[in-house]
């Protein structure tokens, strides 16, 4: 399994980054930063955030890839950036929950930040399956899971909710919002460059709040686990709830029309909503939208399958150990139902669960939380 996932990181390099040079939107993006104004717009591009010039370079590009995504001007891209926005945001709710578990103290699996950034600057794609992959190899919670090495610090359990609201949903609203009804095109662009370090905002905050807030929280097995499903839980809404919203929509653009305006129908057709461009098909992309929509594709669709391939594993692993049985057919089953339902990162977030209720109930109870120390 850790070949397949180091695998699918590896072939972001043709899938995704060849293929950005190959169909032009590389070369549509030198376009824009030559015309001094953002894609599809005649309002002016943003140059100067911190006034450190490579950082500057970088934010300008990435808002420059992230801003039609945002506008209104191609829904279907924006639908399905809504879709992923869930998918990651359940997919990293599971990272930072392996970085904190005590069998993962000290390995690569407890710095979740660095693979975050690396997620934002090459990909979710590239950086979920290479950290998923190291985690299989290097933690013992993936070979041998039991209560006492899988077990999460309870402060962190009880804040981990809120600081994904903080740290990843709220600045994820606030760069949506329409431009210029509600926020000016410089303020949008301002909020693009302030969401792209959200991994380390959520690092950082969970840091904090566990040396904050353990010494209030005392050792206390049955809230723990509570506190456990409620992170569950919030994960799956938020991965089910935008996968259901990113199909119901171009779905609903077939069986009834009459509910959206007419110049929105063909973007929001199912087959340009979901298509999967072929890397090799030597398709050139006409904007900046359009290259950026089949860019998040393969980056949606390689990042969830190495997401549910690694949760596949940890679920298998733990119910041959303590069950001595897994069902392979049951499994898929399971997996394509709920794939369908909330999404392949909401099975994944479902399968993980269940390991971890399977693990407390049969190696040790609820006996979850232990204190220790780490760093992000």
């Amino acid at each position: 399994m850790r070949l397949i996932l180091f695998a699918l990181s590896a072939s972001t390099l043709y899938v995704i980054w060849y293929f950005a040079v190959a169909n032009g939107l590389l070369a549509q993006n030198d376009i824009v930063v030559a015309s001094g104004k953002l894609p599809g717009t005649n309002e002016p591009l943003r140059t100067s955030y911190t006034g450190i010039e490579p950082v500057d370079r970088l934010l300008t590009l990435l808002t420059i890839f992230f801003y039609p995504a945002l506008d209104g001007q191609s829904p279907g891209l924006l639908v399905h950036s809504l879709g992923f926005s869930g998918t990651f945001g359940a997919a990293w709710t599971l990272v930072v929950l392996e970085s904190w578990r005590k069998g993962n103290a000290g390995t690569i699996a407890a710095y979740p930040m660095l693979f975050g950034l690396a997620a934002q600057l090459l990909t979710f794609a590239c950086s979920a399956p290479l950290f998923l992959g190291l985690h299989l190899g290097s933690s013992i919670t993936a070979r041998q899971p039991r209560a006492d090495n899988i077990s999460v610090p309870r402060a962190v359990l009880a804040t981990l909710p809120l600081i994904f609201l903080v740290g990843y949903q709220a600045p994820s609203i606030a760069m949506a919002l329409p431009a210029p009804r509600v926020l000016s095109s410089d303020w949008k662009q301002i909020a693009i460059a302030i969401w792209q370090p959200w991994p380390a905002y959520v690092s950082i905050m969970t840091t904090v709040a566990y040396h904050l807030v353990s010494p209030l929280l005392p050792d206390n097995p049955r809230a723990s686990m509570s506190a456990l499903r409620w992170v569950y839980a919030t994960a799956l809404a938020t991965a089910g709830l935008a996968h259901l919203v990113s199909w119901v929509i171009p779905l609903a653009s077939v069986v009834a029309p009459v509910l959206f305006k007419d110049r929105f129908l063909a973007g929001l057709h199912p087959s340009n909503v979901f298509q999967i461009p072929i890397p090799w098909s030597g398709v050139q992309v006409q904007s900046v939208a359009e290259g950026v929509h089949y860019f998040l594709r393969w980056d949606y669709l390689i990042g969830s399958a190495g997401t549910l391939l690694w949760a596949s594993k940890l679920y298998t692993v733990a119910h041959k150990q303590i069950l001595r049985t897994v069902s392979l057919t049951g499994l898929v089953v399971k997996i394509v139902l709920l794939s369908i339902i909330v999404g392949p990162t909401g099975a994944a977030v479902e399968l993980v669960w269940e390991r971890d209720e399977l693990v407390f109930k049969e190696t040790g109870g609820s006996r979850q939380v232990s204190s220790m120390k780490k760093s992000s």
